[in-house]
């Protein structure tokens, strides 16, 4: 960062926790971003209760099973809050929120109190999906800024990002949002890829960079040899980048469901952990 330039932080990180053997790891991770950031660093986990259906049953025993399921779901809730805490360690200034509903809705009447929320990558096979949230989802609905890592991830240096940079609204935001990443960072590279690269003005981005003290260089790639997301994610790789900075969602979700889209494609593939604003 050039002298002169006032370096941002995010006052306050959000992780979302679970129950996978992953948790731990992923607030060890968030918490090594507060520890770097100076954040308060906030927990949270929510877990809806499923009312069983009994066709004869008798009131008082659909109330012991209702009883049960919601002892069962404070159970998992413990666990998660006990994952956070681990993985937390000595960081000072933690707070834990967690709460029986669903939880898309419960983080997303949370999420005013944080900068940053961390989430983890929809995980495949046969883990446990109690207490996720939908990456996607998050992205769409919770108006700040989100850092989706792989289930395993514990750490990111952040010290070579890549701008994923189409001229959109949702990239401006996003490049606005990471500059506390950015500004850290020891090399960024304003990536622009397809066929109209070259119009999307990856030197204006490096200039409106240097005037928050990030230096950074312009990259274009005409003609990848596959997706946009996997020429991404291949630049990520070669230039030894362990973040990607990218809008999301620049066309519909359901349209990039059906078609396919770059922010589908990094949330569901990306080995590089991404922040992304909509």
């Amino acid at each position: 960062m050039t002298s002169g330039s006032s370096s941002r932080n995010f006052a306050s990180i959000m992780v979302c926790v679970g129950l996978s053997s992953a948790a731990e790891n992923r607030a060890a991770l968030a918490a090594s971003l507060a520890s770097r950031f100076g954040s308060r660093l906030i927990g949270i986990a929510a877990e809806q209760v499923a009312i069983p259906h009994l066709e004869d049953g008798s009131v008082a025993v659909r109330s012991i099973l209702v009883e049960n399921a919601r002892n069962a779901a404070l159970d998992d809730l413990g666990q998660a809050e006990t994952n956070f805490r681990r993985g937390a360690g000595q960081l000072p200034d933690i707070e834990w929120r967690s709460g029986i509903e669903a939880p898309t809705s419960f983080i997303l009447s949370h999420a005013r109190a944080a900068d940053l929320i961390v989430v983890a990558r929809s995980a495949s096979g046969s883990v446990r999906r109690l207490m996720t949230i939908d990456p996607g989802d998050a992205v769409l609905r919770l108006g700040r800024p989100v850092l989706v890592v792989p289930q395993d991830s514990r750490e990111i240096l952040a010290r070579s990002i890549i701008v994923a940079w189409k001229d959109t609204r949702e990239a401006r935001r996003a490049v606005l949002d990471a500059l506390p990443f950015l500004q850290r960072a020891e090399t960024v590279t304003v990536l622009s890829v397809g066929e109209e690269a070259s119009a999307q003005g990856t030197e204006d981005v490096c200039e409106h960079l240097a005037g928050h003290g990030v230096a950074s260089r312009p990259l274009v790639r005409k003609s990848p040899p596959g997706s946009c997301s996997d020429a991404i994610v291949d630049v990520a790789l070669e230039e030894g980048s362990d973040l990607i900075v990218s809008g999301a969602y620049g066309h519909n979700r359901m349209r990039e469901r059906i078609f396919g889209g770059v922010t589908a494609a990094l949330l569901s593939g990306s080995p590089v952990p991404c922040i992304m604003s909509h």
